[in-house]
């Protein structure tokens, strides 16, 4: 179905390609420029000690996105995912996530829990936080600036104890405020 190529200095240009080449509303940039996204790749936003990126490739080795791990070093890391238009709804995100959380738990073994958060209105990503065992814990009104404009965030996480033991364990908050 897909595959994940660790970025390299070879191949920062797919990177480069994708990141340029593709609008992406739910991020904080939508159109970042060929300039900024190779300046970030010099200031090692991609790699370094605690950020991992992984382009992620069709069947026919064709880039169709991206994931970066970062906060790495932390007993909790952080992710961000894209996926080009004509890759999403396909259940590619869910397949994505559940590979880096496998990774990221396997590889970093002082990892506690990985988390990630979206956009409010950004509900196929929600439904793909949801369907690869992550769990809603944070709601955060108007926390995300985009264009002028305030969103809500949400944030979701999976623990290690719960991708360990393959379940999903919902947050224990019966408090009403």
């Amino acid at each position: 179905m897909q595959s994940y190529i660790e970025l390299t200095t070879e191949t920062e240009h797919h990177l480069v390609q994708l990141l340029t080449t593709e609008t992406w509303p739910y991020h904080g940039t939508e159109n970042p420029t060929v300039e900024a996204i190779q300046t970030s790749i010099q200031q090692g936003n991609y790699t370094n000690e605690g950020t991992k990126t992984f382009l992620i490739q069709d069947k026919n080795d064709t880039v169709i996105g991206m994931f970066r791990l970062f906060d790495l070093e932390d007993p909790t890391c952080l992710f961000d995912l894209r996926l080009k238009q004509q890759a999403r709804g396909q259940n590619r995100g869910a397949h994505a996530v559940k590979w880096l959380t496998e990774f990221a738990f396997t590889k970093y073994p002082h990892l506690i829990r990985i988390e990630g958060h979206t956009r409010h209105d950004n509900l196929a990503m929600r439904k793909t936080f949801h369907n690869s065992g992550y769990v809603k814990e944070a709601y955060h009104r108007s926390a995300w600036p985009q264009n002028d404009k305030l969103f809500d965030s949400v944030g979701y996480a999976v623990t290690r104890t719960d991708w360990e033991q393959n379940i999903t364990t919902s947050i224990k908050d019966h408090v009403p405020f």
